[in-house]
């Protein structure tokens, strides 16, 4: 319930809209119970005067009843327009925001879930939560005030009047939804969970299917999957039954408030309290402002589920009433932020230029040229290619003079249930350094990956700190430390698109010139030299149109390009970016470049010559591997 609250409360985001669309939703109903209760009070009008044969006015009462027309059909329109304007906008916004929580999800929480479920949170389970506004809010909102005004003009000619209709009321929209869906809450939480198994099962059949054919498994796994499809579709008709049920009860209670409003009117007609045009009027018009309740049944149904889905989405985002909204002071904090890194980008770049080193020997070389010389181009003193951005650090704001890394007693522990733990490192302490290359080694299971997690600030110690420049991490934002970092991961990650796509991904303004480069560094532009359409051409579906060892080659290439590593290859907008003062800026390499398990698929003699070469190339390498390339010119071997 207080997650429900808790999204229901985001309708203070479009107020005015949506209160401009619940009032739009009300007066359209209503000019609908006042069209069908003009229209009976002229007709009933018009029969009595025929029959005792006296004269009436029929110009008013059918202008009238011509204009509520119109302005139902109008205002239909309108609430349609800003009930889902308003919904659209307040989805907007939600997306926005949760994914902006999501930069900050706890990665060991996103561990424990399967990728079709984070999927499904973050899309189904948002999607749905626009039914809090438009099949709940507004309803519930509508049919609140109906019922005053209806109580209201009954009770101006008797009490009971007033109490037969709203207790009626009463039954049709609040009492029976709630017992029908009482009775089917069962079906509404399998509804829930079998709509998440089916998720699950079609991204399992569809990520394993050549897996599942191989082993002769597939039609089994389909068979199942249809099984849980029908389970599906058979808990919704039954949500549907009761909803249908509901209904029956609702015209039911309608049909009889009209019979007894007649019955109770007629002693006030005699009295000659009221008139028959007005007992006829007032029956039919509270008849019809039932249609206001219709929405109710299935607003109550359906809240078990979308509460379920609010529930899912808060769970994973922790979202609470106090993290709830941006800060407006955290936003401008950040754009001064960005501005002081525009700032050290130039002094880096200056600083960076100057050096020199291996990656103003290529400039000039040509495509072909850098081919043949991938060995010999790259051999300046090893000193001397240690230029990183980080070399011109400025010390008046405190940080050292190379930018380093430092584990001081860190442990980390992965929970395997409530009470069982798995511990991969403990009082771990390690400096890295960004003018010294690094390879950690350590067999399977020892911790390397998890190493690489904590380091990036996608995993936080149970014991110990990681500090930043003497920062310690806990005083950072994560953001921040990841842009000293450019990782290809151990998993490959491959989106569906093109070569040129696949680049563009972790750099948004990369030229063709830094992509060669870096394929050339780890051979494979002979493989581009063959395509039909070069960098254009499409890599298929998460990539399955290259081999393994293709598409780990070209995911080093794009941790390469992330990181700047060809920044000053060639002028152009890719290397470019501007400063707080709107002066171009020249994009440095990051810090440290951390590679995890680059050579898996590779052949031996292969790995060991692109990681040298990587070596040759900058400073800060991390190489994270279980095999002997990259020893040679690594300045530390850490073991684990």
């Amino acid at each position: 319930m207080a997650a429900y609250l808790n999204f229901a409360l985001l309708i203070r985001k479009e107020l005015y809209g949506a209160i401009f669309g619940i009032f739009m939703s009300f007066i359209a109903t209503f000019s609908s119970v006042a069209l069908m209760g003009t229209a009976t009070w002229f007709l009933s009008a018009m029969a009595i005067a025929g029959f005792y044969d006296y004269a009436l006015n029929i110009f008013i009462p059918s202008a009238l009843i011509r204009l509520l027309a119109l302005a139902r059909t109008l205002l239909r329109y309108g609430e349609r327009y800003y009930t889902h304007d308003a919904t659209f906008r307040l989805l907007a916004y939600l997306r926005v925001f949760l994914f902006e929580r999501a930069l900050d999800l706890n990665i060991e929480d996103a561990m424990r879930l399967k990728s079709s479920d984070l999927q499904r949170r973050l899309q189904a389970d948002l999607e749905r939560l626009e039914m809090i506004y438009v099949r709940q809010l507004v309803p519930i909102t509508c049919a609140f005030l109906m019922g005053l005004v209806v109580g209201g003009v009954l009770l101006s000619f008797s009490f009971l009047l007033a109490f037969t209709a709203l207790a009626l009321m009463l039954l049709a929209g609040v009492i029976i939804p709630i017992i029908v869906t009482r009775i089917s809450a069962r079906y509404s939480t399998e509804q829930s969970t079998l709509a998440i198994a089916l998720n699950d099962e079609i991204s399992d059949l569809i990520g394993g299917f050549f897996d599942l054919m191989l082993l002769g498994k597939h039609v089994e796994r389909a068979r199942h999957f249809l099984q849980v499809a029908k389970d599906l579709a058979r808990a919704r008709a039954t949500i549907i039954y009761y909803d249908q049920l509901a209904q029956v009860f609702l015209l039911t209670c309608s049909e009889l408030t009209m019979f007894l409003l007649l019955m109770q009117s007629v002693p006030l007609v005699v009295a000659g309290e009221m008139s028959p045009p007005q007992m006829m009027m007032l029956a039919v018009a509270a008849m019809a402002s039932f249609e206001v309740l219709t929405p109710l049944s299935a607003a109550c149904l359906n809240y078990p589920y979308v509460a379920h889905s609010a529930e899912r989405v808060s769970a994973l985002l922790h979202i609470t009433k106090e993290n709830a909204d941006i800060n407006p002071h955290s936003q401008e904090l950040l754009r001064a932020e960005d501005e002081a890194a525009g700032l050290k980008a130039e002094r880096d770049y200056a600083a960076y230029a100057a050096s020199g080193g291996v990656l103003n020997a290529l400039s000039g070389l040509s495509d072909t040229a850098k081919s043949k010389a991938a060995e010999s181009a790259i051999t300046a003193p090893h000193a001397a290619q240690s230029a990183t951005p980080a070399a011109a650090t400025d010390a008046a704001d405190g940080s050292s003079a190379v930018p380093e890394i430092e584990l001081r007693d860190v442990s980390f522990s992965y929970r395997l249930d409530h009470d069982q733990y798995l511990q991969v490192l403990e009082h771990c302490s390690l400096r890295f350094r960004a003018d010294q290359n690094y390879v950690i080694k350590a067999p399977s299971g020892r911790g390397k990956s998890t190493l690489v997690l904590l380091l990036t600030s996608l995993l936080y110690p149970q014991h110990g700190e990681l500090y930043l420049n003497g920062k310690p991490y806990s005083s950072l934002q994560p953001a921040k430390i990841r842009e000293h970092f450019a990782v290809a991961l151990q998993d490959i990650t491959l989106f569906s698109g093109s070569i040129f796509e696949v680049f563009k991904q972790v750099k948004t303004q990369v030229t063709r010139e830094e992509i060669m480069q870096a394929l050339t560094l780890v051979e494979l532009n002979d493989l581009i030299a063959l395509l039909p359409h070069g960098l254009d051409e499409w890599l298929g579906s998460t990539g399955l149109t290259i081999s393994g060892g293709q598409a780990r080659r070209l995911c080093l290439a794009r941790a390469l390009v992330a990181a700047n590593c060809f920044a000053g290859l060639k002028e152009g907008a890719g290397q470019e970016k501007l400063s707080a003062n709107g002066a171009s800026v020249k994009a440095a390499p990051v810090d440290f470049l951390v590679l995890d398990e680059p050579g898996e698929g590779l052949d031996e003699a292969q790995e060991v010559r692109i990681l040298e070469r990587i070596q040759k190339l900058r400073r800060g390498v991390i190489i994270i591997t279980h095999k002997q390339a990259g020893l040679r010119l690594s300045d530390q071997i850490i073991s684990l």
